[in-house]
């Protein structure tokens, strides 16, 4: 990780984070978090976290660092890798619908700690008094760059057919990686 670890937050979007000229350098993820980010969140459709810069980083450096967007939804049993057999129901599952880095702040290790906050979240919520079922995470990579930027953290493609293609990492892979930061 870098130095830019512990002094950034991410919380729910704020109305003058889409108006922060975030850039990622994909066309379709800042026109995504500019116009429909903040109303998608309020409107319950999926919440939207922002990792922003720390106070006291200078002006020239962008208000909001990175972004995801978080939702509920379901697998096809048949796309689970699995040893054990599945009821021939989807499987519920959270997913990260959009997830980008700012482009003047990529390669700082800062795409690592969101997808973490990612983990950490689905995990607070499952475990919140048991209130939802999960069996994992999943992810629609966009492109090959975002399927390498999955595959290093262990998510499995199990739809590779064509773009965007759909990436899996189960709850089982992703609670024994969020204790052993929690333990740092």
């Amino acid at each position: 990780m870098s130095e830019l670890d512990s002094r950034y937050i991410t919380t729910r979007i704020e109305e003058a984070d889409a108006k922060s000229r975030f850039s990622c350098g994909k066309h379709q993820l800042d026109y995504y978090f500019a116009r429909h980010a903040f109303n998608n969140d309020r409107e319950g459709i999926a919440r939207t976290y922002v990792h922003r810069r720390a106070l006291e980083d200078p002006e020239e450096f962008p208000r909001v660092l990175g972004f995801y967007t978080l939702s509920m939804a379901t697998l096809p049993s048949e796309l689970v890798p699995s040893n054990k057999k599945l009821p021939q129901f989807p499987v519920p599952v959270a997913l990260i619908g959009r997830f980008a880095i700012d482009k003047r702040v990529q390669g700082k290790g800062l795409g690592e700690k969101l997808l973490f906050d990612v983990f950490e979240r689905v995990i607070d919520l499952v475990d919140a008094e048991n209130s939802v079922g999960c069996f994992g995470v999943i992810v629609d990579a966009k492109d090959e760059q975002a399927e390498r930027f999955y595959a290093k953290y262990d998510f499995v493609t199990v739809c590779s057919e064509k773009w965007p293609r759909k990436m899996l990492l189960s709850m089982k892979e992703i609670r024994p990686a969020v204790e052993e930061l929690r333990a740092q």
